[in-house]
Parts: C-alpha cells; structure tokens; sequence
C-alpha cells in the first residue's frame, strides 16, 4: 500500500491532545473511515509487546465530574449522581451546541452523526429484525433513553437554551456514549457497582477486534493503550473491548463480527405462577430469568433445571428440593420430567428459531450486512442447541447409542419417538396393543368412535386415559407392576384425592361405568370401579404425562410415562 498518512482532521486531534500532555505513537498513522468513524494502520513495523499506541490526559477525559461541574456548576448539584451517563450525554449535547467554541472541538467535530445503531433504522430495515430479541430491545432503549431526555432537558439550568437539546441530539450521544464509551471502574477504579462510560478522546479511535492483545493502563495523569504484540507496518491496529456478542455489538457499536467466538442468544423466560417450594427451587425474587445460549454450551445446565422445576408435578419437586446439594449432572427428577422439561424448552427454541430469517439483498449496504451476520450467527447458536436438546431427549429415553455423535436431528427425533413405546403408553398405542383389544373394543363401541383420531376431535381424550388408567390401577397387569406401585406410593394417599376431589369423578363414574359395564363386564362390571379410583387415575393422568411431537405427522401427542 502507498504511504500512509493522518488526515487532516486526526492530525488536528492529536495535536490538541498532545498540547495537553496526550501522546500518539509515531508509527501510528490515524485516517477518517467511511464505515466505523476512524481507522488506525501501523505506519511502520511496532515492536511489541507493551508498546505505547495512544495516551490521553486525565485533564481531557469526559467523565462525570467535569460534565456535572460544565452544566451545574458543581458536580454536587447535579440531579443524576445516581445516574452519571444523563450528565455525560447532556454535556455532549452542549459541546456539539457549542461547535467551534467548545474545549473538546477538535474531538467533537470528528464524531460521527449519524451512526448504523438500530436506533437509527428504517422502518424496512427493522422489519427484517422481527422476531429477534434486538426488535424488541430497540423500542425499550428508545423508551428509556426519551424518558432520560425529558428528565435532562427539565433539570437543564435557566442559562443553557433548551429548544437546542432536541431529542435527535440525545440520541445522538447516547449512541457516542455507548459505542465509543470505557468504564470507569477501569479508568478511575470507581466499583463495578458504581461504574458508569466514560469518553476517552483520542484512544478510542481504535476498532474492536476480539481476543486482541492490548493493555490498558490508567494513572493519576493519563490512560494509555499498548500493544500486546508486534504489529507488521500495514496492518489495522485495534483495541479489545472484550468478549462481545453480535447483539451487544449490534445496540451499541452498530456493526457485528462473522464467526464471534462471543456470540451469543439471550433467552428471557418469565416466572410462570410457582408452589411455595418451586419458588425455593428458583431462589430469586425477579419475575423472569435470563439465559444465555452460545456455540459453546447451546444447552446451559441451569436453562434445563429451570425447564424441570417448571414441569416438575409434585413428587418431582420433592426430589429437586433433595437433590439441591448434588452435583449438577445428578439433578434429574426422572424420565418424565425430564422428557417433558425438554420437550417444552424444544418447542421454545423451535419458535425462537421459526421467528427469524434472514432476507436476502442485492448489494447490501452496511446496515443490511451487519444484520444478516446477526440472524444467521443467532440462527446458527439455536439450531446448535435444539441438536443438543434432541439428543439429551435421546440419552434420557436411555437408547442404546447406534450413532451418539450424528447431528442429524430428524435421525435423532425419529430414535427417541421410536422409543417412547418402551417407557409410556399413549392412545395410539393402547389401540393398536393385542394387550389393550377387549378394552379398546369396548370404548369403540361405548363413544361410538373407531381411532385415537375420533377420540382426540371428540376432545375425549383425558377422559379416555382416565378410564384406562383405572383399568391398569384394578387389573394390575405384571408387566406394570412396578410403575403400578410408585403410583400407589405418590398418589393413593394423596392429601389432594380429598372428598370434593372424588366428588369431581362421581358425574365421570355415573355416565361411562354403567353404560361401559354393559357392554363388557369382564372389565367395567368388576365392583373394584368407584369414583376415588378413577379420582386416583385422574392424578396420575394429569401428573405423569407429557406431550411429544410425533416426528411423522408433527402432531402433539400425549404420552404417560410408566418406565421408573
């Protein structure tokens, strides 16, 4: 490449700094960027590591105290100590006001004005965000930051002219603040609990490139970046500003990074209305939980044990309680649970998944690239774990592993269909079971219906289940035996299969049993039939089951659980 060389306008910006004590390495060559605002190339070969790239005085960073002590007089007087970064904005707004007359001119002047934030999108480029968690957090900063607007504009003191600070101007350092922002835990070593963005001219000329080498370092004086390696004459020369996913990057840089080791897909899930001891199990006051799914663990353990404390039927919860104090991968209610906590997590990231797409464009601008990168990353991290899911299905069915390593989900979901008769009854099978015909034959006859498809349109289905259930409960066939007895040690004497319980299966009892009995006394004539048991059935029915998409059809199915 030819000779590199600072633009005038970077040339003006490190003289300022420099003037007041900053320092730009002289192999460092600073040039506008029509993409990402400023542009940093090594002029000549920097032979590192620790060599001293940028340096900014203490005197030029724009943090709390001077931007109080600018607009109020005194950093005391300022109505957001709780909130620094209104103060900061603020002042931004009124260095940009002030043009030319501002101390930081030759900074402000070289911001940009417009940026690739999504706060700054059409209406026909946020309608390709549908359905991604960046559509939904847009309308929520822009509500925040306007809210913060008002507030500021309201507190501004008599001398400053308000129609000036428009909202458009807030906005506008908002997004300075949030792309071009360092902490102040790591500038001024404020706690993180108090830490708060601050700007730091000259040294954030520098673009983010992950798992770069660079040190930071902050004296009383100065904040100074160094390299951490050589860097070949040429080459960009860039800063880290940590581990940062595309949707972090999206909101507050405007752009995102092909393969981010970083990236990641946030999960927020509200607290459905829990028992006493669920709540124990959740042990958090907010009303929802955030999760984060990555390439590198697309099935968190806690994203899976909150799955299971929600789906969790009593027993199980009581079991979860026990088992707070085993390891992680011990945390397994049973086969119900945690087929049914996987299942629905399955159908969450499924829908997730189904919400997106990503359209594509001819000659795209810049906009239109960082998007596609951030749904097909966000895409490529859910299909990652609905394969993880589906084979954590496949482990808990405890199927023989023909080929464990496949990513193949249609190959794994159609395994752990085929299994499901080994551990659970459903409608399906019950007709279609040599074991089942007299019973079968005689519901045929009694709801005047020939398949589990009559009975599902008849939305009989339950009733159905219980009446089977209870024929398990008094025949007490051998091959049940030892699901039979956990439902007689969880069930028979539960506190809930109370009388106004029974009494709710006594109309059940009357209409079916006797018209049944008629019809096959071998089976509904026995004396064993009575409202509690079939009350008893009902609780296992309603307790022990789970719905399972048929890999076929991809319809809902209903299936008890009866492996223990």
């Amino acid at each position: 490449m030819g000779e590199l060389r600072s633009s005038n306008e970077y040339d003006e910006l490190i003289q300022w700094a420099e003037s007041q004590g900053g320092y730009c390495s002289p192999s460092l060559v600073i040039t506008k960027s029509e993409t990402s605002g400023s542009t940093a190339y090594a002029k000549t070969e920097i032979a590192g590591p620790n060599t001293r790239l940028l340096s900014c005085p203490t005197s030029l960073i724009i943090d709390y105290d001077k931007a109080a002590a600018h607009i109020w007089g005194d950093p005391h007087a300022c109505p957001f100590l709780r909130s620094p970064q209104i103060a900061i904005r603020l002042f931004l707004c009124n260095q940009r006001i002030l043009g030319c007359d501002s101390p930081w001119a030759a900074y402000i002047k070289l911001l940009p004005t417009e940026f690739d934030t999504p706060l700054y999108y059409s209406h026909d480029e946020m309608e390709m965000l549908r359905g991604t968690n960046v559509f939904g957090e847009v309308d929520l900063r822009r509500h925040a930051w306007v809210e913060e607007w008002k507030r500021g504009v309201m507190y501004l003191p008599s001398k400053f002219n308000k129609t000036l600070f428009s909202w458009e101007l807030y906005l506008w350092a908002c997004t300075v603040l949030s792309s071009r922002s360092f902490p102040s835990s790591i500038v001024f070593g404020t706690s993180k609990d108090h830490s708060y963005p601050v700007l730091i001219p000259l040294v954030d000329s520098l673009n983010h490139k992950p798992q770069v080498p660079v040190y930071w370092s902050a004296t009383a004086d100065s904040f100074t970046i160094s390299s951490g390696n050589s860097i070949a004459a040429g080459d960009e020369v860039f800063n880290n500003y940590g581990p940062k996913g595309n949707e972090e990057l999206l909101m507050g840089y405007g752009f995102c990074l092909e393969n981010n080791a970083f990236d990641v897909v946030t999960l927020k899930l509200r607290h459905p209305r829990m028992t006493p001891d669920k709540a124990q199990l959740v042990s958090s006051e907010m009303t929802e939980s955030i999760f984060h799914l990555s390439q590198s663990s697309p099935l968190p353990h806690d994203l899976v044990n909150f799955f299971r404390i929600v789906v969790a039927n009593a027993h199980e919860t009581q079991r979860l309680l026990a088992l707070r104090t085993v390891p992680p991968l011990s945390k397994t209610a049973g086969m119900r649970c945690e087929l049914d906590a996987l299942g629905k997590l399955c159908n969450a990231v499924s829908m997730k998944l189904r919400g997106i797409s990503v359209t594509g464009v001819a000659n795209p601008n810049m906009r239109q690239r960082s998007m596609k990168v951030y749904i097909s990353q966000q895409a490529k991290i859910l299909s990652q774990s609905l394969l993880a899911i589906t084979r954590a299905m496949y482990e808990a069915l405890r199927i023989q592993p023909e080929s464990p390593d496949t990513e193949d989900i249609t190959f794994l979901s159609k395994k752990v269909y085929e299994r499901l008769p080994d551990c659970g009854v459903n409608l399906d099978l019950i007709f279609t079971s040599p074991r089942f015909a007299e019973f079968t034959s005689a519901i045929k006859q009694g709801f005047d219906v020939s398949s589990p498809s009559d009975i599902r349109a008849a939305d009989i289905e339950d009733q159905i289940l219980v009446l089977f259930v209870s024929h398990l409960l008094i025949s007490a066939p051998a091959e049940y035996a030892a699901w039979l007895d956990a439902m007689h040690e969880r069930y028979n004497n539960d506190e809930e299969l109370n009388e106004d319980y029974v009494e709710d299966f006594e109309r059940l009892f009357d209409t079916y049993i006797p018209p049944l009995a008629e019809l096959n006394s071998n089976i509904f004539g026995e004396q064993k039939w009575t409202p509690r048991v079939m009350a008893w059935a009902g609780k296992i029915v309603d307790s022990e089951g789970v719905v399972v998409e048929n890999c076929e059809n991809g319809r809902p199915e209903y299936w008890i659980i009866t492996a223990v």
